[in-house]
């Protein structure tokens, strides 16, 4: 096993390694083969067909949507080789490292505040994940989900949340994978018949403070086959792309087809085979340039929250120049201790503005998880209401917290800092 101080490629970014460096090139040649220009020309039919009415005004960004959905599968398709792991990070915008252009990979409701990864494992075989913090700061909470075999939908047959590992004294974990029982094992993932990956998600608060742990794969027992070549990984992604544009459609069609302006009452994620104690909100959001929707919500306890505002296609508005998204880091809350959010076109001067980017109708989700002891002690509150922006002001509750010219400056220049944390190289 190549020893750390080659694999990691930066002190400050775990991201930036040989596996994420490798895989990411061989998902790059992949998109580039002949054998998924029908696939694409397909899955582009079926996309226009059912948004050229809904994404009205967004539809001209359906071929740069497309471009991040096929990235999306190819990547999948990289971490599909349990016999030689590796990890790999996607659900990221579009960006430039390691001296090429990458594809965005977002897809069905990505959160800026997430850092997702994909371990492929295989059902039989022995596998050991080694985590640590990556810095000084606090680390992130982790959710390790087992996915099954599934190109059509994604499909949980496990999960493991880092609230619950045991850490040794520097915060470091191991977790071991494989087809039996934990045993008494605390850090232990069973794997099942079609199990296929184990998805992670670290959720940062403080973007310029907190990186996602730093992970690496290890597999305990010999490989059963050789490595997939180009070919038949096209093969994998030309599949998992076609299959999953209805999936993907029906999670945008969930949210778009709610009355305008109105957000949803909390609920738990376990219906979908998540966290029971995760809950989780949305709005199908319409505003015209004189409104805002004010939403106040409760914290409930947990140690992570975020609030996102996302495009027709579900990917996350523009989180590094302007507060399309806010967490339980960088939210004010009032002077009651709920939290207000003011989503609008222009600037308010709430310190919890989520910019819509000038787009008429976009998707506001809210997620609360991470409760202390593995459960919610109260069930999230949130309420919502739309208003004349000249009525703001009577709109808004009391204690609200407010923001100048300056103070959004600084706000701004801080979310674009920690944005770029995600792609140093070196």
């Amino acid at each position: 096993m190549i020893p750390d101080s080659e694999y990691y490629l930066s002190a400050a970014n775990p991201v930036a390694n040989l596996d994420q460096r490798r895989m990411e090139d061989t998902a790059l040649r992949i998109v580039a083969r002949p054998e998924l220009e029908r696939p694409r020309m397909v899955a582009r039919y079926l996309w226009n067909e059912v948004m050229e009415h809904e994404a009205g005004a967004q539809l001209g960004q359906l071929d740069a949507m497309l471009d991040e959905y096929v990235f999306h599968h190819a990547l999948r398709a990289v971490a599909s080789d349990g016999d030689h792991p590796g990890i790999v990070r996607f659900m990221t915008p579009p960006h430039h490292w390691f001296g090429r252009d990458v594809p965005g990979s977002r897809w069905a409701g990505d959160s800026p505040d997430f850092t997702y990864r994909i371990i492929p494992v295989s059902h039989g075989a022995r596998y050991r994940i080694t985590a640590a913090p990556a810095n000084a700061a606090p680390p992130p909470t982790a959710h390790f989900a087992l996915m099954g075999d599934n190109t059509a939908a994604p499909t949980i047959l496990g999960l493991l949340d880092s609230l619950d590992l045991e850490r040794a004294g520097d915060g470091s974990f191991v977790i071991t994978v494989d087809a039996e029982p934990a045993g008494g094992r605390r850090n232990h993932i069973q794997t099942h018949p079609g199990a296929l990956q184990i998805w992670v998600r670290d959720a940062l608060g403080d973007w310029l403070a907190q990186a996602p742990h730093r992970l690496r794969v290890e597999r305990l027992d010999p490989p059963a086959q050789a490595a997939p070549d180009d070919a038949a990984l096209a093969r994998w992604t030309a599949k998992s792309l076609l299959d999953g544009v209805y999936y993907a459609y029906y999670i945008i069609r969930g949210t778009t087809t709610l009355p305008p302006n109105q957000v949803t009452r909390p609920v738990s994620s376990a219906a979908l085979g998540g966290m029971a104690s995760q809950y989780g909100v949305k709005a199908n959001v319409k505003l015209a340039p004189d409104e805002a929707l004010v939403l106040t919500a409760s914290d409930a306890g947990a140690l992570f929250r975020n609030a996102v505002m996302q495009d027709v296609y579900m990917r996350s508005l523009n989180y590094w120049d302007r507060t399309g998204s806010l967490n339980h880091a960088t939210m004010a809350p009032d002077e009651t201790g709920m939290f207000t959010y003011v989503i609008a076109h222009q600037d308010p001067g709430v310190h919890n503005w989520l910019d819509t980017g000038g787009l008429e109708h976009t998707i506001f989700g809210q997620r609360w998880q991470s409760f202390p002891g593995g459960a919610a002690r109260e069930e999230p509150v949130i309420t919502g209401r739309l208003v004349k922006l000249d009525d703001l002001e009577k709109a808004l509750p009391p204690g609200v917290r407010r923001i100048d010219a300056v103070g959004r400056h600084d706000q701004l220049v801080a979310r674009r800092g920690g944005f770029d944390r995600r792609f140093v190289e070196s």
